[in-house]
Order: C-alpha cells, then sequence, then structure tokens
C-alpha cells in the first residue's frame, strides 16, 4: 500500500512539472520565431527538441533536432553539433522503432565523428547501432556494436559526463546476453554496470542514476527467467522508485510493469496482477508503445475473458488495434530494414568494386614494373653481351696482332741470330785459328779453338729460346769479348764489372740482346782506332737493372765518316735489330726495356760511346 500511495504522489507531482514544462516549450518557441541569429536558432531548437522529449513528444523532438541540424549544416556552424544532433535523432528514431531511419543516421554520425576524430560520438554512434540490432533480434551485430563502443568510450580520459560514458555499453551487453538467454554472462556484465553506476554516484549525488535503475530492470528479468519471483519483485520494485525519484523518462517503466504483473500472475495474486497490468497498459499509451499496448492489453483480455466478458471485449479491441498497429509498423520497419539493407548493400558493392579497382590498378602497376624490370634486364644482358662480343672481337683482333708480333720477333731473333753468326765473323775465327797452327802455337789456337766452341754451342743452345736468364746473357758476352781480343793480338781489353749483390739468374732477358752492342763496340769504335778498351757493368736495385758498354773508340760520327771512304767487311745490323725486338717484348709481354745510346766527348772530340740498356724488374 505505501508503494502505491508514494507511485500516487510522484504521479501528482509530474502533472505539476509537466505544466511547468509546457510553458517552457511556448516560451521556447516564441523565441525561435522572434531570433535573427542563427546560431541562437540551434540553441533554442535544441533546448526545445530536449523540452518535447522530456514531455514524451518524440515526433516534436526528432523535428525540432532536425531544424537545428538543418541551420547548423548551412552555415557550417559545428560538426561536432552536428555530431550530438544526428546522435540525438538516430536514438529517437530507435525509440519510436523506425529502426532502418536510425541505422541511417547513425552511419552518418559515424562517417562525421571519423572526420573530426571524436571517440565519444563514435562511441554513441555505435551504441545506437547495437540498439537498432538488438531490437531487430540480430544479437551477434549487436554485441559487435556494444563492444566497439565500449573500446571508444574507454579511450576517453575525461570525459563530458564523468564516467558513465562505459556503463550504457557494458549495461546493453548484459541485457543482449540476457536475451540471448546467457544469464551467467548477463548478470556478470551488469553487475559490471551497476557497480560502476553506484561508485559514480557515490562521488556525485547527481550521477548515473538512470544506469543505476536500469540495472534492476536487468536484474529483475534474470531472476524472473531463472523462476525467483521474490528476488524479480525486489529488483523490479527498486527500479519503479528510482525511476520516478530520478524523473527517468524511457518506455522501460511500461516493461517493468508488465512483468511485474506475471510475477503476481504466477503468485495468484489477482488483484495487484491486474493493477500493474492496468499501469503496463497506461505507460503504452503513454510512450506510445504499442508492442506493450498490446501484450498488456492481451494479458488483461486473458484475465477477464472468464469473469467479465465486456471488459474483456474492451481490452481485446485494444489489443487488436495495437496489433493492425504494430502489423503497419512492423510493415514499415521492415521495408525500411530492407531500404537500408538494400543501402549497405549498394554500399558493400561499391567498396568491393573500389576494392577490385585498386586490385585491378595495382596489378597494372605491377605489371608495368614487372616489364620495366624484365625490360631493363634483357637491354642489360644484351648490352652486356654486346660488350662481351665487342671483347671478343678485340680479344680476337690482340691475339692476330700478337700472332704477327710473336711472328715477327721470331724473324727478328733469326736475323739475330743471323747477325750474331756473321761469316766474317766465323771466318776470321778460324783464319786465326789456322794461322796460330801454322805457326805452331799449338796451346793459343787449342784455346782459341776451344772458347770459340763454346761461343758456338752456347749460341745455339738459346737458339730456341725467346728469353734467357742476364746471367747466360753475360756469360755469352764474355765468351765473345774474349775470341775478339785473342783475335785482335790483345789490342783489345775488356772488363766486366758486376753487382755481386744482384741476382742475374732470376732476370730474364731476350736472347743475344747484349752482345749485339759489344760487337758495335768492337767493329766500329776499337777496330777503326787500332785497340782500345771495353767496359761492361752490370748494376741496379730493386726496380731497375743498368746493363753499360762504354769503349774509348772513336766515337759513331767519325765511323759514319769512315765508312764511305774505308768499307769494313762487317756490316752491323745488330743493334737495329735489338732495339725492334725490344719493342715487340713491350708490346708482347708488356717488359718495360729500352737502351740509350751516349756519345762521349772530350773537347769536342770524339772519345768513345757509351750504351745503357734498363731492364725493369717489374
Amino acid at each position: 500500500m505505501f508503494c502505491r500511495f508514494f507511485i500516487l504522489v510522484l504521479l501528482l507531482s509530474k502533472v505539476i512539472c509537466s505544466n511547468a514544462q509546457q510553458a517552457r516549450i511556448d516560451s521556447l518557441q516564441r523565441l525561435i520565431v522572434s531570433s535573427r541569429e542563427d546560431t541562437v536558432k540551434i540553441n533554442l531548437l535544441e533546448q526545445l527538441g530536449q523540452s518535447y522529449r522530456d514531455e514524451k513528444k518524440i515526433d516534436s523532438s526528432i523535428l525540432s533536432y532536425q531544424l537545428a541540424l538543418e541551420i547548423n549544416q548551412n552555415i557550417n556552424y559545428s560538426v561536432l553539433r552536428q555530431c550530438y544532433n544526428m546522435a540525438t535523432i538516430d536514438y529517437l528514431l530507435y525509440v519510436t522503432g523506425n529502426y532502418a531511419k536510425s541505422l541511417e543516421y547513425a552511419t552518418k554520425v559515424l562517417e562525421l565523428s571519423k572526420t573530426i576524430n571524436n571517440a565519444e560520438q563514435l562511441g554513441h554512434a555505435h551504441i545506437v547501432f547495437g540498439y537498432n540490432y538488438l531490437a531487430m533480434g540480430n544479437y551477434r551485430q549487436s554485441l559487435i556494436h556494444f563492444f566497439e563502443a565500449k573500446r571508444y568510450f574507454e579511450t576517453i580520459e575525461h570525459p563530458a559526463n564523468g564516467y558513465e560514458l562505459p556503463i550504457g555499453a557494458i549495461q546493453s551487453i548484459g541485457e543482449v546476453y540476457f536475451q540471448m538467454n546467457k544469464m551467467d554472462s548477463a548478470f556478470l556484465f551488469t553487475k559490471e554496470a551497476y557497480e560502476m553506476a553506484i561508485a559514480i554516484t557515490s562521488l556525485d549525488p547527481g550521477g548515473a542514476h538512470y544506469y543505476e535503475a536500469y540495472s534492476f530492470r536487468i536484474f529483475g528479468n534474470i531472476y524472473f527467467a531463472k523462476g525467483n519471483n521474490q528476488m524479480a519483485l525486489n529488483y523490479y520494485h527498486q527500479f519503479i522508485l528510482n525511476f520516478h525519484k530520478y524523473n527517468l523518462n524511457n518506455r522501460e517503466i511500461g516493461h517493468v510493469y508488465y512483468n511485474i504483473a506475471r510475477v503476481f500472475k504466477k503468485l495468484t495474486a489477482i488483484d495487484s496482477t491486474i493493477y500493474y497490468a492496468e499501469k503496463a497498459l497506461e505507460a503504452a499509451k503513454t510512450y506510445q508503445d504499442q508492442e506493450n499496448l498490446y501484450k498488456a492489453a492481451i494479458f488483461l483480455y486473458d484475465l477477464y475473458k472468464s469473469s467479465n466478458e465486456h471488459q474483456a471485449f474492451l481490452y481485446y479491441k485494444i489489443a487488436s488495434e495495437a496489433r493492425d498497429s504494430l502489423m503497419s509498423i512492423d510493415k514499415i520497419r521492415q521495408e525500411g530494414v530492407l531500404s537500408f539493407n538494400q543501402q549497405i548493400r549498394e554500399k558493400e558493392k561499391k567498396l568491393a568494386e573500389l576494392k577490385e579497382a585498386v586490385k585491378t590498378r595495382m596489378i597494372i602497376v605491377i605489371a608495368a614494373i614487372l616489364i620495366s624490370i624484365t625490360s631493363f634486364l634483357i637491354w642489360s644482358r644484351l648490352r652486356q653481351l654486346r660488350l662481351r662480343y665487342k671483347m671478343i672481337l678485340k680479344q680476337k683482333e690482340a691475339e692476330k696482332l700478337k700472332a704477327k708480333y710473336e711472328k715477327e720477333l721470331l724473324e727478328l731473333e733469326a736475323k739475330a741470330l743471323r747477325a750474331q753468326m756473321n761469316p766474317h765473323f766465323i771466318y776470321n775465327c778460324m783464319n786465326s785459328i789456322k794461322a796460330l797452327i801454322q805457326n805452331d802455337e799449338k796451346l793459343r789456337s787449342i784455346e782459341y779453338l776451344t772458347t770459340f766452341s763454346k761461343l758456338i754451342r752456347t749460341i745455339f743452345h738459346n737458339s730456341d729460346k725467346r728469353q734467357i736468364s742476364l746471367h747466360d746473357e753475360i756469360e755469352t758476352c764474355k765468351l765473345y769479348t774474349q775470341l775478339e781480343s785473342m783475335r785482335l793480338n790483345g789490342k783489345l781489353k775488356y772488363n766486366f764489372c758486376i753487382d755481386h749483390n744482384l741476382d742475374l739468374k732470376s732476370l730474364m732477358v731476350p736472347a743475344l740482346i747484349v752482345q749485339p752492342f759489344i760487337e758495335n763496340a768492337v767493329w766500329h769504335g776499337i777496330v777503326p782506332n787500332d785497340g782500345g778498351t771495353i767496359n761492361i757493368s752490370i748494376k741496379g736495385n730493386e726496380e731497375t737493372i743498368i746493363c753499360e758498354v762504354d769503349d774509348d773508340g772513336i766515337g759513331r760520327e767519325t765511323s759514319k765518316l769512315n765508312k764511305p771512304i774505308t768499307p769494313i767487311i762487317h756490316e752491323s745490323k745488330g743493334v737495329h735489330l735489338s732495339q725492334q725486338r725490344l719493342n715487340l717484348e713491350k708490346i708482347l709481354n708488356d717488359n718495360i726495356a729500352d737502351f740509350e745510346i751516349i756519345d762521349k766527348y772530350d773537347n769536342n772530340i770524339a772519345t768513345g760511346t757509351k750504351v745503357i740498356l734498363k731492364f725493369n724488374l717489374n
């Protein structure tokens, strides 16, 4: 009885507040008409929408927010306020059961909120998505959006409305699990939301009262489903007290009244059953909740049909009208949902086409890159082949040229050999040996013949070698010089000065390369001078070996003057051949070897000739 009395007092106070609220609505309408500033009109229309919402005039509230949104969009006043207006509209549309239109606005809020990266508005958009999918029975999609809303709300460090934001998402998750008949999960999430609401209320007296009351309703539903009627009634009564105490305003009150009536019917408390069923019917009419109106009316019809046919008929008539309205609403909802689903499919199709276009473009780009790379590799390979072909041609030309030079070198070496084995030299040697034998100078003739045979053997031994050691070359020169000295009866004196620190055996030089210069010094320097001295020296360092042939003969200029007058039986070709051979060695073997001829003078009088041969050790 006390509970009913308390409810009557609250209803009386609501009537008084309603009159005051209507006066406020009239005042706001006058201010809107008289106002000339668009920004002021936006604020007044938002206040008017809230006032209509408090008066449960949902359609008028939606229209007020739509007008505020339209002005805001026209003057581009505030994107955040546009999000707020659309979020309010999509929730109110959900309340009226226009799920398709609600989802359409929620989609707009989601897209607009992403442009300003506003986590709160993103969370609210997902909340409305969850409510709509829950009402349509799509629990999986509903849970996805509620959990997404919870994630966005938890990223806000200092939300404008305290810490209430995550509670609504958590509580809604509990409601979805209840509808899925997962009572344990429903209880856990509802308990978490309730504890958060109590914590906020303890810090702020004007805290999360709606969530606290909403938790009582879900707890009542859970216990009623489990068959614990007394616990269900306790939580339902807690909801009703909080609903009126904190002036809450939504159609949940009608559902609670209806569930209480069902509990009392199970307890066979007929008076209480009828009372709360009628309260549910009254709340359904107030909030234009056709679904609950039908359920409450048909429930009362079942109660009265056996005892009061007239009253039962009245309730049946209400139920029939509500059912017809529900069928019409359901049809509109289904059409709206189909339209929304069609829009979603079209968007998904466009998105798929866009992805396919991007994929195709990517394939084209990758193909172009691959073609470019392949073309470059082919070009590079062809270029390498062309370069290799040119290199092969150059190599073949070089080999041909080398073969040509080698042939010339062999010819020059043969000429050099023939020059060394000049017939006049052999003839002179043989005559000298003959004269010694005739004069009965056996020992000298034997010595001469032995030295001559050694020289001949050495020359023939090296005749098939392109290069010999400098040591062998010097030994050949010693034998030759010794023979010439013996033949000239001591008029030719010679000295070999060799640096003993040099390893002459490791240095390879062209065969018979030094001897022509000694021969040239003998025949063109010493013999015309009727005697003289030849000094042959070998010295060097880590990089170069220097061989000097120094004579004190008549010199080159005098020798040239003497040739036309007194032709010498010896014709020297060795020096010219040596120059050609050294040039070919440079080309074929990269050997840096050269010689220099220096004419010696003393007071403009020729005092001999010096030949300097240089061999590079590297």
